[in-house]
């Protein structure tokens, strides 16, 4: 699968994700969006999940946080695997495609015009 990040050319924007593109991050990884604003994935909260290769009665859940920094503003966003896989960012929609296993599992996001 080709990366939807983009390297922005001035030091210190780091990665730069694109309208309809995905990305992986690790607990702490930042990313620009399309308007400069900036989400970090702070990391997993209250996990429930079902470790890999267990049986479980239920698949359970958990709470994946980010900080999202528009204009010095800086808000904090929680999706959860079950309830709640999306929000609205400004312009943007912040949908989460996959959680790894574990507490420093990466997450898949990805973004798109809220419309």
């Amino acid at each position: 699968r080709s990366s939807d990040l983009s390297a922005c050319a001035s030091a210190g924007e780091g990665r730069v994700l694109r309208s309809g593109g995905t990305a992986s991050l690790a607990p702490g990884d930042t990313v620009a969006l399309p308007d400069r604003s900036t989400l970090r994935f702070v990391g997993l909260r209250n996990d429930s999940r079902c470790p890999p290769g267990v049986a479980c009665i239920r698949a359970g859940d958990a709470d994946v946080a980010f900080e999202h920094r528009d204009a010095g503003t800086v808000h904090e966003v929680v999706l959860n695997t079950e309830r709640s896989t999306s929000a609205v960012l400004g312009a943007w929609r912040l949908g989460l495609v996959s959680v790894g296993a574990g507490a420093d599992g990466p997450v898949e996001i990805r973004i798109d015009p809220a419309r």
